[in-house]
């Protein structure tokens, strides 16, 4: 084989062991469903073997579908110069890219090719990450998005600091911090994690003291609903009971959002929230880009 072919089908899969991976199976395990073994799977999947009509219905009823044979191709096109959906995702959890492949046990070379489509992931490696970013792991071309200005100094003026005191607490330089906020330097997972811990603690006039409204907003599939337990709600007569929209919290449904509403420190009507953006409620929400 040429060098040119090598480059052309190298992190390449065939149509078989994709339909596979889609499953969340791996060709062994897609053998065995089928009953037969992986190197009678390999041979269909590269053409070197027909699809008997007993497999082809194997196939049917195990992938939903009768892959091609011998067609290969990539998890996603290659991401080359730009910033790629994973890493992005990452930054967005603080985490570097070092830091999502130790969570997936592999590599950090083969974490940056898995990212940018130079390479498969497998499917125990792909659930792992998968579950790092708390999303799918696409391969595809991300904006690399900026600080959200606005977000910072908002921030800063509830805690009623400066830009110079926010680099002294976040252990940085004035100057590391103005670029950052002018755009002229990238915001790192570290240095974003210690921007966030400075400037989204609660300042005391945040607090609630007491709690008097209780919301939770949940989704599950394609259903969503909320739940508000409060004083002033029907049940039991002190009125702590619970008004509900949408029903009640089905089992295995997640938190969209959640917060308390009472006063604050000053007397003033204050909201504190429970479910949060985390670390990219400092990061303008950037759309990702056709690869």
């Amino acid at each position: 084989m040429t060098a040119t072919n090598t480059a052309t089908t190298r992190g390449a899969e065939s149509e078989l062991r994709a339909a596979a991976r889609r499953r969340g199976l791996t060709m062994k395990e897609l053998a065995a469903k089928m009953g037969t073994t992986p190197s009678y799977l390999s041979q269909i999947a590269t053409g070197a073997r027909p699809w008997s009509p007993a497999m082809r219905e194997k196939a049917a009823v195990v992938l939903g579908e009768v892959p091609g044979q011998g067609i290969v191709y990539r998890q996603g096109g290659p991401v080359n110069g730009e910033s790629s959906y994973i890493r992005e995702r990452a930054r967005e959890l603080g985490m570097s890219m070092q830091d999502l492949a130790e969570r997936a046990g592999v590599s950090y070379g083969y974490m940056i090719q898995a990212s940018r489509g130079h390479r498969n992931m497998g499917v125990k490696v792909q659930k792992r990450v998968e579950s790092a970013l708390q999303a799918p792991a696409k391969v595809e071309l991300a904006r690399c998005p900026d600080v959200d200005r606005q977000a910072v100094w908002e921030r800063m003026d509830a805690h009623g600091i400066s830009q110079n005191e926010v680099a002294r607490r976040a252990g940085i330089s004035s100057s590391h911090l103005s670029q950052i906020m002018n755009g002229q330097r990238s915001l790192s997972p570290g240095i974003l994690k210690k921007l966030h811990g400075v400037l989204f603690q609660r300042t005391p006039a945040e607090r609630v003291m007491p709690a008097e409204v209780k919301v939770l907003g949940w989704r599950k599939g394609e259903r969503s609903g909320m739940v508000v337990r409060g004083a002033g709600g029907p049940g039991r007569g002190d009125g702590g009971g619970t008004v509900r929209t949408g029903g009640r919290v089905p089992w295995g449904a997640k938190a969209e959002y959640a917060f308390r509403a009472g006063y604050d420190g000053r007397g003033r009507v204050s909201v504190e929230h429970v479910v949060e953006r985390g670390y990219s409620a400092m990061l303008t929400q950037a759309e990702p880009v056709a690869a």
